[in-house]
């Protein structure tokens, strides 16, 4: 068991265990950590220099959305994750949409296979995800066309 993990370009997927407890899904194996899965994302966002808040907000601004936002970890690896359900759920998990490699639906249920061959069943229809990583997705491109085309005046 681990105190802290950050999340990097690595990172699969974050799943609650309790309330203190995640179980982390990387490249390289499965960690727990002795945080909740909140306290992972905040502390990765600050390690790359912004907030969740910071980073929703952004993603808020971005997608003209505010619900289920994906956020951005680090912009210059471009590591995006995003939820499966409201991130205020205890029962939220959080998916490095990066390191998806497919999906599909099985029955009521979505199962993504990651770029390392490790599968994760999720109990939530193949549209939300379809959603999600469709919102994750549109979110990367409005940033690279920001970072290439600043706004020079208001």
């Amino acid at each position: 068991m681990y105190d802290e993990y950050f999340i990097n370009e690595d990172t699969l997927l974050l799943v609650p265990i309790t309330k203190n407890k995640t179980k982390v899904y990387d490249i390289n194996g499965t960690y727990i950590i002795k945080k909740n899965i909140f306290e992972i994302v905040e502390i990765s966002c600050q390690y790359h220099g912004s907030s969740y808040i910071g980073r929703y907000i952004g993603a808020k601004n971005l997608l003209d959305m505010d619900y289920k936002l994906p956020i951005i970890i680090d912009e210059v690896k471009e590591i995006i994750i995003l939820p499966t359900c409201s991130p205020k759920s205890e029962n939220c998990c959080w998916i490095c949409v990066n390191n998806v490699d497919n999906y599909e639906k099985i029955k009521k249920n979505s199962k993504i296979k990651f770029i390392n061959g490790v599968t994760y069943e999720f109990n939530i229809s193949i549209n939300s995800l379809e959603n999600q990583i469709m919102r994750a997705t549109m979110l990367l491109m409005r940033l690279k066309r920001r970072k290439n085309n600043p706004k020079k005046f208001g």
